[in-house]
C-alpha cells in the first residue's frame, strides 16, 4: 500500500502547481478532494526527501510584493480588438507584441472541455486565450515548458491569477530579464467539477466546444458549438453565474488569499476598471469595456510603453483603481450559506445544493424582474391613455 503525504495544509493550498512541477522524481500528483479542488499528494515511496516541493510552495514560503508605480485606464485603439475581449483588450495587446517579437505567451484555454494553461507560439492561436474563465485553470506542465523557453533565451509572457505567478516565480527561483509575468485581479475560483457538474445536470443533450462566461454581449453563461452558441443563460438566472457572484464556492484558500491585496505579485495586474470616473471625470465612453493596467516593475512599465500605440492609455489616481476593485483590498468574503452548499453538494449535487443555498437571492431577483416588466408596462399604458387624450 502506498504512503502518501501532503505538501501544505489544504485551506491554504492554491492548486498552483509549483511543487507538482519541481518534483525531480515525479511523485507528487494532483488529487482532486470531493469538491473538485485540486491538492498536492506525495507518493511517501518514490520520495528522496529533497524537500523541494516544500520549498517551492509559495502558500508556505516568503513571496515579494511589488507596490503598483500609477494606473492606466486603457483599451485596445482596434475596435475588433476591444469588442472581442472581456474588457479592454490589455491582455491580447501584450500577448500580440511577445508573440510578434517571436515569443511565446502562456494563458488559460478550453481544451477538451477542460480550462487549462496552453502554450502559444503564433497570432492565430490568440483567441483560444481571450475571455474571462471564472473557474480554476490547471497548470499541468507549464512552468516547466515556460523554464525551457526562457533558457532557450526566448521572451515569455506568462498570463494567470495571482497564485499561479507566485507559482511560477517560486518555481523558477531567479529572476529572468526575458520573463514578463501578468496577473489577473482575481475574485477567487470555484473547481472544474462544480462546473461541469452544473453543466451535466443542466445542458447534458447539449455538445459543445467552448464555454463563454462573458463577451460583447455582456455576462452570460454560454455554451458554444463550432463558434455557434447553443445554450445562453443570463448571469442572474445560471445557478453557476450566481453561485460565483455571491462568493458562495470558491477554493477555501480564496477566503484568505494573501495576494488580494494593493501590493502585487506580478510585473503587470490587469483586470476591469470598475469605480472609473468616479474619483475625478472620466470623459470617454466606457460601454465597450476599459482596462486597468497597473504596471507593478520596471519591466512591466516597459512592456506597457512599448504597446502604447495600439492602446488608449490615460493615467489615473491609483487609489480610484483601489476603490473600484474590492480584490485589491481584501480577499472575496465567505457567502453566508457556503457550508449549506458544502454539504448538500456532496449529498445531493450541484442544482439541488445551489438553489437551496441561493434560495433567497433567486427569490428577490424574480420579485426583482416582475416589478422590472411591470413598472415597463404601466409605462406603455400610461403613454397609450395619454395619447388617447389628444
Amino acid at each position: 500500500m502506498e504512503s502518501k503525504e501532503i505538501v501544505c495544509k489544504e485551506d491554504k493550498c492554491t492548486g498552483c502547481y509549483a511543487c507538482y512541477n519541481s518534483c525531480p522524481k515525479n511523485c507528487i500528483s494532483m488529487n482532486e478532494d470531493q469538491y473538485g479542488f485540486l491538492h498536492p499528494i506525495i507518493d511517501i515511496d518514490k520520495c528522496t526527501n529533497c524537500n523541494l516541493c516544500r520549498k517551492t510552495c509559495p502558500s508556505i514560503n516568503e513571496v515579494i510584493y511589488r507596490s503598483p508605480k500609477l494606473a492606466y485606464a486603457a483599451w485596445a485603439l482596434d475596435k475588433d480588438e476591444r469588442r472581442s475581449s472581456t474588457s479592454g483588450g490589455a491582455a491580447s495587446i501584450f500577448s500580440n507584441y511577445i508573440l510578434e517579437n517571436g515569443g511565446v505567451v502562456f494563458g488559460s484555454s478550453i481544451e477538451d472541455k477542460i480550462i487549462k494553461h496552453i502554450k502559444i507560439n503564433k497570432k492565430e492561436d490568440l483567441i483560444k486565450l481571450k475571455g474571462s474563465k471564472y473557474v480554476h485553470s490547471r497548470i499541468g506542465d507549464t512552468y516547466k515548458e515556460a523554464k525551457i523557453e526562457l533558457e532557450s533565451g526566448r521572451n515569455v509572457l506568462f498570463i494567470g491569477t495571482p497564485c499561479q505567478i507566485a507559482g511560477i516565480q517560486k518555481y523558477l527561483n531567479k529572476d529572468y530579464d526575458n520573463l514578463l509575468t501578468v496577473d489577473i485581479i482575481c475574485h477567487g475560483v470555484p473547481s472544474q467539477k462544480i462546473l461541469q457538474d452544473y453543466i451535466k445536470e443542466n445542458f447534458n443533450q447539449h455538445d459543445f466546444d467552448k464555454i463563454s462566461f462573458r463577451d460583447e454581449d455582456g455576462f452570460n453563461f454560454k455554451l458554444l458549438k463550432n463558434n455557434k452558441v447553443v445554450i445562453n443563460v443570463p448571469m442572474n438566472e445560471s445557478l453557476y453565474y450566481m453561485g460565483f457572484m455571491k462568493s458562495l464556492f470558491y477554493n477555501e484558500a480564496c477566503y484568505s488569499c494573501p495576494y488580494a491585496t494593493e501590493k502585487r505579485i506580478s510585473d503587470i495586474t490587469i483586470g476591469d476598471f470598475w469605480g472609473l470616473g468616479e474619483e475625478r471625470p472620466f470623459k470617454y465612453d466606457k460601454r465597450e469595456g476599459v482596462s486597468l493596467i497597473l504596471p507593478n516593475t520596471e519591466k512591466g512599465s516597459i512592456l506597457v510603453d512599448k504597446c502604447k500605440n495600439k492602446m488608449f492609455l490615460e493615467e489615473r489616481n491609483i487609489s480610484e483603481a483601489l476603490n473600484g476593485n474590492d480584490q485589491l483590498r481584501r480577499p472575496s468574503i465567505k457567502y453566508k450559506k457556503y457550508d449549506l452548499f458544502r454539504k448538500l453538494y456532496i449529498k445531493q449535487g450541484f442544482n439541488y445544493a445551489a438553489m437551496k443555498s441561493l434560495r433567497v437571492d433567486i427569490y428577490k431577483y424574480k420579485i426583482k424582474t416582475i416589478l422590472k416588466k411591470n413598472k415597463f408596462i404601466f409605462k406603455i399604458v400610461k403613454k397609450v391613455r395619454n395619447s388617447g387624450k389628444r
